[in-house]
């Protein structure tokens, strides 16, 4: 992987944890608890990133900004 690559990817990964954050962060201020669904996220990273992602990765991302609040994380079904 050359230099292009690992700055092209880690932008990416920068983009989708604060995507993460953003759908948490809304799914907070609309009073609908700390889980939003993954599809919320894809939703939201394909918006402001033009990222697409699949669910698997989508949870994995939620569940790393859910992580870094002290919030319970996603289970493989998508709720807590």
């Amino acid at each position: 992987m050359g230099l292009r690559d690992r700055l092209t990817a880690r932008q990416r990964h920068t983009q989708l944890l604060a995507a993460a954050d953003r759908a948490i962060s809304k799914h907070l201020i609309n009073g609908e608890g700390w889980h939003p669904e993954p599809a919320a996220l894809i939703a939201l990273a394909f918006a402001r990133h033009a990222i697409r992602l699949n669910v698997s990765e989508a949870r994995e991302y939620l569940n790393a900004a859910l992580a870094e609040r002290g919030y319970p994380l996603l289970d493989e079904g998508g709720d807590q």
